[in-house]
């Protein structure tokens, strides 16, 4: 019986075998299976981001200068610097008080050696000594231990050191960016309701997908300076060339000729603390270059009535529009340096982050071309429109508009 069977088969299998390769095998398109869910997954190309990065321009001091005090004080500023000065080991006796002559000169004595390195002796055996440096005495209410780098910190107040700080505030300067066309994914969702005029169907789409966000942008802007400059007296002796750092020493001959490097103390004492301090404010007076950015994402969620067209057994078109919702996340990021002739930049960096949800509405277009029964490419365009948000960093915003896209989207499609 059951070969039988089998032969029926074979001959039944013959029989239909040129019927199939003239068709090739595709059943009329009026006997597939109902359909009534596609899914499809692709990716998309839209517009981006138009971003307007404001308030910039506001960089804070990199240093910490203490309130002007009775006492001396160490203290560094953008130009140069000034330190706690006190006695040496070889200006104090062993009870810690001063041998030098304040502000005046003393020697530090060694061994005479001979031409081979060895002590040279007196008649009673005794080490023959010789001066071998010559330093300038510690005088409290001054500093050897200072330093300033710009010749103008001296020429602009005869006399007497400036010594600077420096620090910007925004003045209302702003730049902008263009995120450009944004590359994301997408899942869709399609459930057929049914159909009318004959072949038309009318659907319900449900979609998720990403949209990566990225605007970056360089230049310069103009900021408010603000300079902090505290005077330092030079007692009444020339400034030392700049750039100059305290103490200072070149070489010291010695009686017998021998030269001892860095012997020779050049010092020019410094008043240990400031005579006066002021504070200036100079509109657009400081340039600041920076990069700011503004990078993330944002996921679209999309829901709407959709139609579908067939125009032959492989080729339809459909259409949707409805609401859209996004999740946006983005950073923004800062870099800026406040440039002052002579100081090095003064640069600030930070980054915050920003979460929202924004509604909107969408619209788009597919063709679509099935390869085989259930499984085909899709290509189509797309518009949705968002609104706008601001961000903020340290006073600076970064307006983030999204606005009306368009854009092309493209991928495969199933249907089951």
């Amino acid at each position: 019986m059951t070969l039988n069977r089998l032969l029926l088969g074979l001959v039944l299998l013959g029989l239909f075998a040129p019927l199939r390769a003239q068709s090739g095998m595709q059943l009329p398109y009026e006997f597939r299976p109902v359909r009534n869910n596609a899914f499809s997954v692709g990716v998309r190309f839209i517009g981006g981001a138009n971003i307007r990065f404001g308030n910039l321009g506001s960089v804070p001091s990199n240093l910490t200068i203490p309130a002007l005090s009775i006492a001396p004080q160490a203290i560094n500023y953008a130009n140069g610097s000034v330190g706690l000065d006190s006695l040496r080991e070889a200006e104090k006796d062993a009870n810690g008080n001063q041998t030098s002559p304040q502000g005046g000169r003393y020697t530090v004595s060694g061994g005479v050696l001979d031409a081979n390195g060895n002590p040279v002796l007196d008649s009673n055996g005794n080490v023959v000594t010789q001066a071998i440096g010559d330093y300038l005495g510690y005088r409290p209410g001054t500093t050897r231990i200072w330093s300033y780098v710009n010749a103008s910190q001296a020429t602009s107040n005869p006399g007497f050191i400036a010594l600077n700080d420096y620090s910007s505030t925004a003045s209302g300067a702003g730049v902008d960016a263009d995120a450009g066309p944004g590359p994301g994914f997408e899942f869709t969702y399609v459930r057929k309701l049914g159909t009318f005029g004959g072949k038309i169907e009318l659907g319900l789409l449900f979609g998720m997908g990403m949209t990566d966000i990225n605007g970056k942008t360089s230049g310069e802007v103009k900021a408010t300076l603000k300079t902090l400059t505290d005077l330092y007296s030079l007692g009444g002796q020339a400034a030392p060339a700049a750039p100059y750092v305290g103490p200072s020493y070149t070489n010291f001959t010695a009686a017998n000729g021998t030269i001892f490097g860095s012997s020779l103390e050049t010092t020019v004492p410094l008043g240990a603390q400031p005579v006066s301090r002021t504070n200036t404010t100079t509109l657009n007076g400081a340039s600041v270059t920076g990069t700011w950015q503004i990078k993330g994402a944002y996921f679209l969620f999309r829901a709407g009535p959709v139609l579908r067209v067939p125009l032959s057994r492989r080729v339809a078109i459909n259409a949707s529009a409805g609401f859209a919702g996004a999740y946006i996340g983005t950073t923004y990021r800062i870099d800026e340096s406040l440039n002052v002739p002579g100081v090095l930049p003064i640069r600030v960096q930070g980054e915050e982050n920003y979460k929202k949800f924004m509604p909107g509405a969408y619209a788009e277009i597919n063709a679509e071309w099935l390869i085989t029964e259930r499984t085909g490419f899709f290509a189509g365009v797309t518009a949705e429109t968002l609104d706008k948000y601001e961000q903020t960093l340290a006073g600076r915003t970064a307006a983030v508009s999204i606005g009306s896209n368009a854009g092309i989207r493209l991928g495969v499609t199933t249907r089951f």
